[in-house]
């Protein structure tokens, strides 16, 4: 990259191109308001400038060995250049001899400095020296240094650095020994690293969990070879935030306590933490942070910052240099004699001082902010007395020029980024008032300026793709007074649903060819078998209706006109286009720039690319600079997006490949000629290996094998151009007969029309002039090939499918048809009704009759009006012109035009010969003249047809594939190979025998975060960030990817339009470019945390080495599948027991302090949790068990369906597809030697469970079974089918009843659930899943669970709040969902914009646990005004530790029936129903039509559920439901902003209910979490800071002093023009995706909302008064029996601790409706616990309900009921 500013340039020039391109505006308000945003850059503003400031050296590597602060063998280890063959000195930084000075005294440091600094030096050199000592003082070989990495690459990239230090020492003579130990190594490598211990130690904290928690010989010998470590390292420590970095902490005292490291060095580097305060608050921010993870003390003395140096003069300052600037940016060109001269060149002192540090008075220098190139131009203009057209010209050649500048140290002196920040257009929002009356604004927002009060809304904007006709996607709600309200375009309802229909506003004008009548609907609605036409039944509720709007929206009130479109946009009322009713609204009508945030990204990385392959060739020596790296927060995004480039790149290699074969075929090619004329385009007919690699699986193929492959490629290329005739099937990339590029002409038909004879059957085809018989010729050939009504080869299922079968075995899966693709075949034109196929019509007959959009393009051609046949036509009815249509398809079969078939009984079908067609490339002239093309793929098919004729071109090179958790270990570092594309990887891959080509190259990744630490690509330049990262740190991380050896490098964000967090950092991009870090918040008094990590200890105590795989673990043939007897036996030994307690003592004293205040935390529930580790160990395994049953269960009923005698065949066939799928999951669940990666690899798997510590992994997550690729196994090991995991939470949705999942480029949707029939009969005797009821308090949202075995909850007061449940608050048909399967749908093409998501209504209820002691444990606070009294607070929070929540998904967002809870399946197979699902669309997969269809759909409620910490916010005062869903907006963007956490990890739900919301519940959704939840309710200003935050959000300047109500007004921020920026809301500040329901209710000027806002931001919280902690969740036991019970209570649990034995499910359960409260219920062994004797009728009463009740009201018979219950109590 030469330049980076003319990079950046020519790429916003194409991205604009294309965006404009889209916009069709017939409207010319709209039009002119659109251009005028556009020409101004409003979406893609000015790049920020970001200078890398120089680091300060003092001294040698060299220096200090002479010295001897060194060992001497460091002077020739650390050298430069050694590889090179031009070795020189190692100069070190500041802030690398002061941790060299930390670690010589043996104290723990942190190195807070910024990227290039060399930071792994700072801890590198302290090391090595003190192996070289050590070794020279105990030569016994030991590992010394631990160094964990976030990330395997960053692992492998540091490896390969510290072997460059040992270039030139024979193997057997290195000064230190180093090995990686990440789990990617082999048994022969691990076995050698336990043989002969390496000096350093590189991994990561997954695989130090797993050699601490294992006993295999490998691992133990590793790990005693690491006894006295004495540094430990960890990287990023700013990264390990929430569960993960709670995790680590833990896992960092468990390795101290393990190895016996009592001096350990504890290192860390750290992105720089908070930027209030001095720097010493700064330093003892990271401080705090390294103490808590290290557990060591260190101080704010202790963290090493970065020290800067001037590059330029440091005699001159910018006052000195300004009289000199003008001349120096006048000159033509710079170039400088030496560096001398450079550095006292006044440009370069003005840059230096203004882009690149500050110098404070009170501080030592610091990085300067970046600023936009704008304002540094109007600086420098202002300094220089130039003007802003010089400066701007200047400072870029300058910067360009000193580029090429090298310091003497030999790196350029301002290394720079360009940090270009892109908004997704949206869309136009306007009023519904007349053209050039209303107001319009491309802002996102609710209502006009200043109209709020009178209520006029303003209406999103949609254009027809065609036409540019204006539409407003509308609810209509409202019976006698019918309203109409805004809605998203793609946010649906029922068809059915009366009371909120959805449809679209359309302005009626003058011109449009809908005027109303019958005649003007579209031919496939009409019901033509009576005399008079009638609108057919299936469409009559959707025929447009002419009404009158306000602008407040309400009909009839004097408005302007409109017609409303009920439902679907079926077709465009004003030119006429018709479309299928299934598919998406937004793919027929665009939106501001119909393009999306897939098609953008796809368009900028492909410039991007397309401009790095256009630079000269790269230097043999150098690497690789042509690659984009992409990030995107969801790994779901990473996969559509991989799809969606490579689907418009493979569309436009072909698109492009048939204009060069016409440019080379005179323009004209044929049936015959066409698809060897584009194979010859392509250059596939070359027989070098490149060329072959490119579509073929093996390039050796050779001889008839390789004709064959070769002529089944012509074929696909011949059906892929056909089937891309048809229109508008992909509508962000128009084909070549939708731009004017290419037309289809008819051989001979001029000669066909002359030859009268054939027409002089019909007077009317025998009148009309040649001339016009071709025109109608035209029409009817037209219409029949956009239909695919034609014979030809290609459409012939028999021929497809030999193609399909070759493909799968020869052609690489880019160019072959997928196993599971749909293709299309020939259809038939008729001219009679469309007979019907079980009961629908069928899909491969085109109407052609009466009423036909053929009829009526024949009927409308111009030449009616002046031809011979005049008179006569006007007066025909639709008869006439089927039968002008039959004789001419009669005469055009005489001629070999078409083909008449027998179809069905009477029915005739036509098809017209494809080989009469010519393809014909368009005269550029003539299609210029035409106009109504798209410029910008006119001209990038053009360009593109170019490049497919040079040699060697590397269009082939150009494809996409995602990096993410979801795709498997093996195949990621194959990724990473091919992107690094290195000589060493390419020389790597080739040494493998199984290699037959060469390394592929891959230009473009799309990542998860998995490589935001990732691999040190030291040549990349580009960086495209497909969101905006949550934090300044992940965007550090991020954009540091790129130019990180010091070249010109471009950051690029795009930022979606939907998103607030997107929104606002596109509107405050220096925030993001160069903002705060926050410090990441560890909560280490975790419960499940720290049972988690003794569950480790007791693993490692027990010392068994368990299997890699389940399945040998357990005793498959029992029925209840127990551990095997000799493996429970080991683990129950006392010895193990008396091992692991021992070994807890050292770790759990570690973490005393920060345990001391926690209500959970006694000695006795330590040991208990230790001697219940083997039973909690068999439990977790219950999930596995669950999972093999109820897959053996399906397998057992389709294998029942095959054997029946009564099934028909297709139900077979159906039966044996369900056996496959099931077949190979029941493999995947049974397979041994599973890798570290598999899910059900032991220890992964136990981890998943909660029982070893997750790390990253979510806890207890919900799966998808992805199937292989086409139902068969291929290469591979994904195709063997795989398991997707998610955060329950997330997935409850994401996962949710027919949702789309993206997975390496395919969608798949959620057909079925796992049914769990494995742990329970959970198909009764009726065929009914037993389903869970509960009750949720209609008042505070508690819930009242009844039993897994269908047991009601009989409370009739809420535990909690103590009000009345009534009927209203019962859901019923609760299922837990566990486990989801899906199906192919198809491959993730151009069309899929953004992740389709179902619309589900979630409901969130939660329920306190009870702490050891039997005690709920809550914190109860205040948020009080300062100085305020308690009984003045103005809200109550209440934070739980820990909670039960239970997510409830209630059924379809819009459901027809809100009361009617749920989703249909089928209680044997699993399968959702798609009954009632808005916008239900037939899946590629063939309906359930079995034996087991025949039991009828059950309704069921989802849910999942899992404890959590929750707070509850309660406002003292009741606030209005709008007041309330604006406080919960602006309190989650406000705890997102100020703990910089992303948009779903916090879950803000109103309690009770959306429609009464008294409280607020917040909790995190996903594991590794942010933790603010403590904070908020503990530390005192956290709520106060928050509310600052929202305030800020919410278009206010931060006051001088306090907040004030009054202040708010003076304190708006306000547009240009002196305009507020929205109203109610807008997407920079309250609006999201995610609360697009609450949308109608938020608004930032709501009276009560501000005033709590407000008042927060001045409060503070404090502990409640006390109050008497609940002993019982049964509300109002204070009796004196209950009291003296409670003694008892605690004296009968710590027998069970101090016992070992197991504790119940749950303590003190209400039972019998509250009569009686059981001291324990333990569910397994349906037993209850009493401690007061029973009365007989309570007895018998449980004993009716399955119970077993034992009477423990006696202490001294309890070690004997403890004894004779064994089933009970172990």
């Amino acid at each position: 990259m030469d330049n980076v500013f003319d990079f950046r340039n020519r790429l916003i020039n194409e991205y604009s191109s294309f965006s404009r391109s889209f916009s069709k505006v017939s409207a010319q308000d709209i039009l002119s308001k659109v251009e005028q945003e556009y020409d101004r850059g409003r979406y893609w503003p000015e790049p920020l400038i970001q200078i890398n400031p120089n680091y300060k050296r003092q001294g040698t590597v060299q220096q200090l060995a002479e010295q001897g602060v060194l060992h001497p063998h460091c002077a020739d280890i650390f050298r430069t250049g050694k590889t090179e063959g031009k070795p020189a000195d190692l100069h070190l930084y500041v802030h690398q001899l002061q941790a060299l000075a930390k670690a010589q005294s043996q104290q723990s440091y942190v190195v807070t400095t910024g990227t290039g600094s060399g930071k792994s030096l700072s801890f590198f050199v302290p090391i090595i020296d003190r192996i070289l000592k050590a070794k020279a003082a105990d030569p016994q070989k030991r590992t010394r240094a631990i160094v964990i990495y976030p990330m395997n690459a960053l692992a492998n990239s540091q490896l390969e650095e510290l072997d460059k230090f040992l270039h030139g020492y024979p193997a057997d003579e290195a000064p230190f020994t180093v090995a990686r130990y990440t789990g990617q190594e082999s048994d022969t490598d691990r076995k050698k690293i336990a043989d002969d211990p390496p000096d350093i130690l590189l991994t990561n904290f997954m695989m130090l969990e797993l050699i601490l928690t294992r006993f295999e010989d490998v691992d133990r010998r590793v790990v005693e070879h690491c006894q006295g470590l004495e540094f430990l390292v960890l990287d990023e420590l700013h990264t390990y935030r929430g569960r993960q970095g709670a995790d680590v902490a833990l896992l960092v005292r468990r390795l101290r306590e393990r190895l016996q490291a009592h001096q350990l060095v504890c290192i860390g580097t750290s992105a720089t933490m908070s930027s209030t305060g001095t720097q010493a608050d700064r330093n003892q921010t990271v401080a705090s942070v390294a103490s808590l993870l290290f557990g060591a003390q260190i101080t704010e003395h202790d963290v090493i910052g970065e020290t800067l140096e001037r590059v330029t003069n440091p005699a001159k300052d910018i006052e000195a240099v300004k009289s000199l600037l003008k001349p120096a940016l006048l000159k033509e060109s710079y170039h400088w004699p030496d560096f001398a001269a450079f550095s006292d060149d006044p440009l370069a002192v003005w840059v230096e001082l203004s882009l690149g540090i500050e110098l404070p008075l009170d501080e030592p220098p610091r990085r300067a902010k970046p600023v936009t190139l704008g304002d540094a131009s109007k600086r420098l203009a202002d300094d220089a007395q130039c003007t802003l057209e010089v400066a701007h010209t200047g400072l870029q050649r300058f910067l360009v020029a000193a580029h090429d500048v090298k310091t003497p140290q030999g790196r350029a002196p301002f290394a720079f980024k360009l940090h270009q920040f892109i908004s997704g257009p949206g869309k136009v929002l306007a009023t519904l008032e007349p053209e050039g009356v209303r107001h319009l604004t491309l802002d996102a927002q609710r209502f006009a300026p200043g109209r709020q009060e009178e209520g006029t809304q303003l209406y999103p904007v949609h254009f027809c793709r065609d036409c540019g006709q204006e539409y407003h996607p509308v609810w209509r709600s409202g019976q006698s007074q019918v309203e109409y309200a805004p809605r998203e375009i793609d946010d649906i309802s029922g068809d059915d649903d009366e009371n909120a229909r959805y449809g679209f506003l359309c302005p009626a004008k003058l011109g449009q060819t809908y005027r109303g009548s019958i005649e003007d609907l579209p031919d496939t609605w009409l019901d033509l078998t009576k005399a008079e036409p009638k609108v057919k039944s299936t469409y009559r509720n959707y025929v447009p209706e002419d009404i009158q709007v306000s602008p407040q929206g309400w009909q009839g009130r004097g408005g302007g006109d409109y017609w409303f479109i009920p439902g679907k946009f079926r077709f465009c009322l004003n030119c006429g286009q018709t479309h299928e009713v299934h598919g998406k609204d937004i793919n027929r009508l665009a939106s501001l720039s119909g393009e999306g945030r897939s098609s953008a990204t796809t368009i900028l990385t492909l410039s991007a690319i397309r401009q790095l392959f256009a630079a000269q060739d790269i230097p043999a020596d150098q690497p690789d600079p042509r690659k984009l790296l992409g990030f995107t927060d969801n790994r779901q995004d990473a996969a559509l997006q991989a799809g969606h480039f490579n689907d418009f790149v493979f569309l436009l290699t072909l698109r492009s490949a048939l204009i060069g074969a016409l440019q080379n075929h005179q323009g004209m090619l044929n049936e015959e000629t066409l698809a060897d004329a584009v194979f010859k385009a392509l250059g596939f007919d070359k027989t070098d290996f490149g060329t072959l690699a490119e579509y073929l699986r093996t390039p050796k193929l050779m001889g008839l094998a390789r004709q064959d492959a070769q002529r089944t490629m012509r074929f696909i290329i011949g059906y892929r151009l056909l089937r891309d005739l048809r229109r508008g099937w992909r509508f962000n990339n128009p084909n070549l007969d939708q731009l004017n590029l290419l037309s289809i002409a008819y051989r001979g038909l001029d000669e066909f029309v002359a030859e009268t004879s054939l027409f002089a059957a019909h007077p009317v085809l025998a009148c009309i002039s040649p001339e016009q018989r071709a025109t109608v010729a035209s029409l009817l050939f037209d219409s029949m090939r956009r239909s695919l009504c034609l014979e030809t080869r290609y459409l012939d299922p028999v021929e497809q499918d030999k193609a399909k079968a070759t493909a799968h075995q020869y052609l690489n899966e880019r160019w072959a048809f997928a196993a599971d693709e749909n293709l299309e075949t020939a259809k038939y034109l008729i001219l009679t009704k469309r007979p019907e196929y079980k009961g629908k019509p069928r899909t491969d007959l085109v109407p052609g009759g009466s009423r036909s959009r053929l009829l009526k393009d024949i009927k409308a051609a111009e030449f009616w009006k002046n031809s011979e046949a005049a008179s006569q036509v006007s007066t025909w009815k639709d008869p006439q012109w089927v039968d002008l249509t039959e004789q001419l398809l009669q005469a055009a079969s005489h001629y070999g035009y078409v083909h008449k078939l027998d179809v069905e009984g009477a029915v005739v079908g036509w098809r017209l010969n494809a080989s009469c067609m010519d393809w014909m490339l368009v005269d550029e002239q003539q299609a210029l003249d035409d106009g109504k093309h798209n410029q910008f793929f006119r001209s990038l098919y053009l360009a593109v047809a170019q490049t497919l004729r040079q040699q060697g071109h590397a269009l082939f090179d150009f494809e996409a594939q995602e990096h993410t958790a979801q795709v498997d270990a093996a195949r990621r570092q194959l990724l990473e190979q091919r992107f690094r594309y290195t000589e060493k990887d390419r020389k790597d891959w080739l040494a493998n025998p199984v290699h037959e080509a060469p390394l592929e190259r891959l230009p473009v990744m799309f990542c998860s975060p998995t490589m935001e630490l990732g691999v040190d690509i030291s040549a990349l330049n580009t960086v495209y960030l497909r969101n905006v990262p949550p934090t300044p740190a992940n965007y550090a991380q991020r954009s540091g990817r790129a130019g990180r050896s010091g070249q010109q490098a471009l950051v690029i964000t795009y930022c979606a339009a939907l998103s607030p967090h997107d929104q606002w950092f596109f509107h405050h991009a220096t925030e993001m470019v160069h903002g705060i870090v926050k410090p990441p918040t560890l909560d280490l008094a975790n419960r499940d945390l720290v049972e988690s990590h003794l569950h480790a200890v007791w693993m490692a105590a027990a010392q068994v080495q368990l299997d890699t795989s389940i399945a040998p673990l357990l005793d498959l043939e029992q029925p209840d599948k127990p551990l095997q007897p000799a493996l429970r036996d080991k683990l129950a030994a006392p010895e193990v027991t008396a091992r692991a307690l021992h070994s807890t003592q050292g770790f759990m004293a570690q973490l005393a302090p920060v345990l001391a205040g926690s209500s959970w935390f006694s000695a006795e529930q330590i040991d208990a949790t230790v001697r219940r580790a083997a039973d909690d160990f068999s439990a977790a395994f219950e999930r596995w068990r669950v999972l093999v049953d109820a897959t053996r269960k399906q397998m057992d009923m389709a294998d029942q369906v095959v054997k029946s005698y009564t099934t028909s065949h297709a139900e077979k066939q159906n039966a044996q597809r369900r056996y496959g799928d099931a077949a190979r999951q029941y493999a995947v669940l049974l397979k041994s030697g599973n890798g570290q990666n598999s899910d059900f690899y032991t220890y992964r798997y136990l981890a998943s469970q909660g029982f070893l510590p997750g790390y990253n992994f979510p806890r207890l997550p919900l799966m998808a079974w992805i199937p292989a690729k086409g139902g068969t196994a291929a290469k591979g090991k994904d195709d063997e089918g795989s398991m997707v995991s998610r955060p329950r939470f997330l997935a409850l949705s994401e996962f949710g009843p027919r949702s789309l999942i993206y997975h390496q480029g395919r969608m798949y949707r959620v057909v079925r659930a796992k049914l769990n029939v494995g742990s329970a009969d959970h198909i009764s005797g009726n065929s009914q899943l037993a389903t869970v009821a509960s009750r949720v308090c209609s008042q505070c949202g508690y819930a009242h669970m009844g039993g897994e075995d269908g047991t009601e909850p009989h409370h009739n007061l809420c535990e909690n709040c103590g009000a009345l449940l009534t009927d209203l608050d019962w859901v019923r048909s609760l299922y837990r969902i566990e486990t989801v399967e899906t199906i192919p749908v198809e491959r993730i093409s151009i069309n899929d914009e953004d992740r389709q998501r179902q619309g589900f209504d979630l409901q969130t209820t939660y329920r306190f646990l009870p702490g050891p002691d039997g005690k709920i444990a809550q914190h109860k606070s205040l948020v009080t005004r300062l100085d305020g009294p308690a009984e003045d607070a103005l809200a109550a929070l209440t934070y739980a530790p820990a909670a039960q929540i239970w997510r409830i998904n209630r059924g379809w967002r819009r459901r027809k029936n809100k009361d009617q809870l749920g989703f249909y399946i089928n209680p044997i197979t699993g399968q959702w129903s798609k009954k009632d699902e808005p916008g239900a669309t037939e899946d590629a997969d063939v309906t359930e039509t079995d034996l087991l269809d025949k039991v009828p759909n059950q309704q069921i409620v989802p849910f999942v559920e899992d404890h959590r910490n929750i707070l509850i916010l309660a406002p003292a005062k009741p606030l209005e439901l709008e007041a309330m869903a604006t406080l919960q907006a602006a309190l989650k963007r406000g705890i997102e902003m100020t703990f910089q956490i992303e948009e779903s990890e916090l879950v803000a739900e109103p309690l009770p209910k959306q429609d009464d919301r008294k409280a607020l519940l917040f909790y995190e959704a996903a594991e590794g979490g942010a933790g603010v939840l403590t904070r908020l309710a503990t530390e005192p200003g956290a709520m106060a800071q928050v509310a600052a935050a929202a305030l800020r959000l919410m278009h206010h300047h931060q006051p001088t002093g306090p907040w004030t109500v009054d202040g708010l007004g003076a304190l708006e921020q306000k547009t240009g023009d002196g305009q507020s920026i929205c109203e109610a809301g807008c997407y920079q500040c309250l609006l999201s995706y995610f609360n697009q329901p609450d949308h109608d209710h938020i608004n930032r000027r709501n009276a009560q909302a501000i005033e709590m806002l407000v008042a927060l931001a001045n409060a503070q919280v404090a502990a409640a008064p006390d109050e008497p902690a609940p002993t019982s969740q049964a509300s109002g036991q204070t009796t004196a029996a209950a009291e003296s019970s409670d003694d008892l209570f605690t004296q009968w649990q710590q027998a069970l601790q101090a016992g070992g034995h197991r504790e119940p499910d749950q303590y003190q359960v209400p039972a019998l409706g509250g009569q009686l409260t059981v001291a324990g219920q333990y569910k397994a062994a349906r037993t209850v616990v009493v401690l007061a004797p029973p009365l007989a009728e309570h007895v018998a009463a449980l004993v009716d309900k399955g119970q077993t009740v034992l009477d423990m009201s006696n202490p001294a018979q309890w070690p004997q009921q403890f004894d004779s219950h064994p089933h009970v109590f172990r």
